[in-house]
Order: C-alpha cells, then sequence, then structure tokens
C-alpha cells in the first residue's frame, strides 16, 4: 500500500497542499487583474486559483502506470482512487476548519472549496477527454470565471462558484456536487470516451 501511495505521488500532493495552503494565508487578499469579457475588470484572488497545483498533481497520480495492467490486477483500481480522492477532500476541509478557527482566515475556505470543486470538474473532463485536456481545463476554470463569471456590480454570478465569497452556500454546494459526479466516475469509469493527448506507442 506504502508502494501504491508513492506511485501516485501522494507525497508530492500532500506537500503541495501544506504550501498552497501556507501560501494562501500569508498572501491573504492579494489578487491578480483579470481582464472582463463580460461585466466590469475584475481581480482574481491569489487563493482562489491556488487549488489547482494540488489537484494537477493528484490528477497526474491517478494516471500514473499502465491504464491495462491496473485493470486486471486484483486490486480494485477504481475504488482505491476514489479513496485517494475522498482523502484529499477531507484533508483540504480539516486544513481549512483549523486554519480559520486558529486564525480567522477565511480565504482558506474559499480554498478548500476550490480543491474539492477543481477535482470534481477534473474527474469529469477525465472520464470524457483524459487527464492532460482535464488539466488544462482545471488551469483555465478560474480565469474563465474571473473574466466571464462578475455581475454589472462585480458580484460573482451563480454559475462562477470558484469566485464566490469563502461563505457561499451555493458555491460550497456546486463544488460538492462536482466532486461527487467526479467521485461516481471515477469508481464507475477507468477509461476516457476519447484521449487526444494520450501517448501513442
Amino acid at each position: 500500500m506504502i508502494w501504491w501511495l508513492k506511485a501516485k505521488g501522494t507525497p508530492a500532493v500532500v506537500a503541495s497542499t501544506f504550501a498552497v495552503y501556507l501560501m494562501a494565508v500569508l498572501v491573504r487578499e492579494e489578487a491578480i487583474p483579470v481582464p472582463a469579457v463580460v461585466g466590469p475588470s475584475g481581480q482574481l484572488l491569489v487563493a482562489q486559483i491556488l487549488g489547482v497545483l494540488p489537484v494537477v498533481l493528484l490528477l497526474h497520480g491517478i494516471d500514473r502506470g499502465d491504464t491495462i495492467a491496473e485493470e486486471v490486477a486484483l486490486r480494485h483500481k477504481g475504488r482505491r482512487n476514489f479513496a485517494l480522492c475522498l482523502a484529499f477532500a477531507i484533508l483540504v476541509v480539516m486544513l481549512a476548519a483549523v486554519i480559520n478557527l486558529l486564525w480567522d482566515r477565511p480565504e482558506s475556505l474559499s480554498l478548500a472549496r476550490n480543491c474539492v470543486g477543481f477535482l470534481g470538474a477534473a474527474l469529469i473532463v477525465r472520464s470524457a477527454l483524459g487527464p492532460g485536456i482535464a488539466a488544462i481545463c482545471i488551469a483555465a476554470l478560474p480565469l474563465a470565471c474571473a473574466a466571464a463569471g462578475r455581475r454589472p456590480g462585480g458580484s460573482a454570478q451563480p454559475w462562477a462558484w470558484p469566485i464566490q465569497q469563502p461563505s457561499s452556500y451555493l458555491g460550497a454546494g456546486e463544488a460538492t456536487f462536482l466532486f461527487a459526479v467526479g467521485c461516481a466516475l471515477v469508481l464507475w469509469k477507468q477509461r476516457p470516451l476519447l484521449n487526444p493527448l494520450a501517448r501513442t506507442a
């Protein structure tokens, strides 16, 4: 089991998760300007995009190795990958709860929400187009939401959950829904429908 966790890159995922939480605490309300496609020009908080890093590492780890060999192995790949995703979600939520409780850092809540939502969205795209395109889509998602997801008054659109306020129940619900669907696909489907970026022998 320890070998399997190392093969899936779990140490790198855990280290990057702690690192992005530390960075979120340090940068707090720092933001990067994003040109608006719709509505007023806005900003994307650094804490709202940091969750991409551990999610992409986890996505890469899930798909390491030979898919065919994994499918014929005695262990059930889908259940183990589901357990790995669930453990990641529990870790980010617990870290956010501890940080917010001890130091009153609401940005940690939005980071946890985005980590969970990014992972769910990545797993959904992975099941259709493979892990490579899923990683690209997840990296672009918060930028797209910041560019096109604001109302004229500056508040976030209901669908733009990555840029909603940390206390938004709607954003948390949307991220949780994406995570649930993504995990169901991990259990049900091992190979993507298409995988344009797959390496061919």
